[in-house]
């Protein structure tokens, strides 16, 4: 295919402009305003008879003014996945350059050789038209790209990298950017043995640096590429700055708040202990039974409230976790001694429903009360989803729902012990804010759900994103749009770690937790008392690669929550931000992300054993009621 031949959808625009309905407030011409367009081609695979092949797809975009749709028009087959790459990648470009996406609509057009089209692997090349459109800049066309494009800006793998390479060093590309990890690929041969006078045919796999071959052989040179700012240099030439942070700044006041949840959550966990231990000793199960119990609280429950350390954000949720645990011991003791829970259960959603509506009249007077309410809200919304649940599981896993039973409760203590300082009054109208992140969760979960499901990725994180989703449009529903915002930032947030996770083990390396520590740092050092941003920051530090990636994302999602929030309402900065070259060493001391306590360290054989005899032991319980049961006893 030439690179002179331009596939412009000037006749859709047209049509699409045609139907738009007179409810949306249009420019007073009566006519949407086309910003810009592009085209670029993009590298497929298509399946034939003797393989994969390469071949070039025509992408074009139109943008006009209009209200965030994104429109795909094709003649080749898609799969359901194109329509939300095309929007991730208008999301990311508009965020770069710091347009408002709802401003605008776009219109994509794809014509290729490919029978069926995925489009993933064209979300670099889409997000390329989509800031060509945009800016006016035209695209070096001896550039090209594959990979998928994150709603973070970050590159995933594809497939079918040599055959790609192949494709556009014939159509005379001389640069070829692909995700990270993804120059080295792995081709089978045919080999032909012969025994007798009978061929046997099997194949091999032979493993080739690309950068050396495609090179050697095709003049063309394959260049990893790990963000979309890194291949907007080989295309536009453009060095995007990067963003000047300082290091995340608590004033005094921020610290006093946490040293008083420190202080409330320390009482309540080293309570809740006591009672556990007591509770167990006290109780009829049997010498296994207790002594396997009180282990655990020894292990997790005990341990944890003698990690917490003072002054460090991120531990408060070690108190959080020591509560949990030694109050899902105690239910567990009330459920082997056939104790009936409902009521304990009732009280639990009677707090969650309280401190929903308390929450819901409190009126944040600057920065640092924003995310204190912000990190309460989230508190809660985390205990709703953990407390439905629990009620799904219990008929098949009764242990486990209890266990989401007590972190509930244990999370609706740290929201009470974070909210406890704010004054009662009227909560910002949150509403647009609100909908416009429900609307690019409603985008995001099913576009990376559609990838991870087809690549056989790990769901866990997009499962869910997908139940906070349905949490947030519950909320918007039910009149609690700050809620509803702060459960879709949560969907927003655990969908790109979903994506993140799944690009580091497909490519075998992890860019991504670098450029997302960044990204977070950012959010974090925007203002001073970005608590709600440093709680996740700090949390980050020393988990396992899936969970580093969430609390990364979340540090990321809520602390922009935040900034939106902060331009529909006005509220003052609580402190003065330090500026560039200025010392970040306030007279008091300072929260950094530089050396905080892990606060869910990751598990080790130990860990593994403790769970396996736990439940070993709660099998030992059901057998031994069972009998007192028969027995009448």
């Amino acid at each position: 295919m030439s690179y002179r031949k331009l596939f412009a959808p000037i006749i859709l625009v047209i049509f699409l402009l045609s139907l738009v309905p007179t409810s949306f407030s249009a420019p007073s011409q009566g006519q949407l305003k086309i910003i810009g367009s592009a085209w670029i081609l993009a590298p497929a695979v298509a399946q034939t008879q003797t393989g994969m092949i390469g071949s070039a797809t025509n992408i074009s975009v139109f943008v006009t003014e209009g209200w965030g749709d994104v429109y795909v028009s094709t003649y080749s087959l898609t799969q359901e996945d194109f329509q939300g790459a095309a929007t991730a990648a208008a999301r990311v470009v508009t965020r770069l350059l710091g347009l408002n996406f709802s401003n605008y609509n776009y219109y994509f057009k794809v014509q290729g050789d490919a029978v069926i089209i995925g489009g993933p692997s064209a979300g670099v090349a889409m997000s390329i038209a989509v800031y060509s459109a945009l800016t006016g800049k035209p695209i070096n066309r001896s550039v090209t790209v594959t990979g998928m494009i994150s709603p973070d800006g970050t590159v995933g793998p594809v497939g079918g990298v040599y055959e790609k390479a192949q494709a556009v060093a014939q159509a005379g590309a001389k640069i070829f950017l692909v995700p990270p990890g993804q120059s080295i690929v792995t081709q089978y041969q045919t080999v032909v043995k012969r025994i007798g006078p009978f061929r046997y045919y099997t194949t091999q796999p032979v493993v080739i640096n690309l950068t050396d071959y495609a090179y050697k052989n095709w003049g063309l040179r394959v260049v990893e590429v790990t963000t979309l700012t890194d291949a907007l240099y080989y295309f536009f030439g453009v060095k995007i700055p990067a963003s000047y942070t300082t290091a995340p700044y608590l004033s005094s006041d921020a610290i006093k708040i946490i040293d008083n949840v420190r202080s409330q959550l320390t009482q309540i966990a080293q309570r809740e202990l006591n009672e556990a231990y007591t509770k167990v000793n006290a109780s009829r199960l049997t010498s296994v039974g207790k002594s396997t119990l009180n282990s655990y609280l020894d292990r997790y429950a005990k341990s944890y409230l003698s990690r917490a350390s003072p002054r460090d954000v991120s531990s408060i949720s070690l108190l959080t976790s020591s509560i949990a645990i030694s109050r899902w011991i105690k239910l567990l003791v009330d459920y082997y001694s056939n104790v009936q829970l409902d009521q304990q259960v009732q009280a639990i959603s009677d707090q969650i429903t309280a401190t929903i509506d308390e929450l819901s009249h409190k009126a944040p007077r600057n920065v640092l009360e924003l995310n204190i309410l912000t990190l309460s809200i989230d508190k809660t919304v985390q205990a709703l989803k953990l407390y439905n649940e629990s009620a799904n599981m219990w008929n098949t896993d009764p242990s486990t729902a209890l266990q989401n039973i007590a972190f509930s409760s244990a999370l609706i203590d740290e929201a009470k012990a974070w909210s406890n300082g704010l004054q009662a009054g009227v909560l910002p109208d949150s509403s647009q804010v609100a909908a416009t992140y429900i609307s690019v969760a409603r985008s995001t979960w099913p576009y990376i759900y559609s990838v991870l499901s087809e690549a056989g990725g790990d769901l866990t994180l997009i499962d869910s994103s997908k139940i906070y989703y349905t949490l947030a449009t519950s909320l918007y529903s039910s009149k609690k749009p700050l809620f509803a915002a702060i459960a879709a930032a949560r969907s927003i947030a655990l969908a790109e770690a979903a994506m993140l996770y799944f690009q580091a083990q497909a490519s075998g390396k992890d860019p991504y937790t670098e450029v997302s520590r960044k990204n977070a740092m950012t959010v974090a050092s925007t203002y001073p008392d970005m608590i709600a941003s440093i709680y996740y920051l700090n949390q980050s530090s020393g988990a396992e690669l899936q969970d580093r990636l969430a609390y990364l994302k979340l540090s990321s999602q809520l602390g922009e929550l935040v900034q939106d929030l902060l331009k529909t309402i006005n509220l003052k900065e609580t402190v003065q931000q330090p500026k560039q070259g200025e010392s970040t060493t306030p007279s008091q001391p300072s929260q950094t992300p530089s050396a905080p306590s892990n606060p869910q360290p990751s598990k080790n054989i130990g860990d593994w054993i403790q769970d396996i005899l736990l439940k070993i032991s709660l099998a030992f319980e059901n057998l031994v009621n069972w009998i007192r049961k028969i027995l009448g006893l």
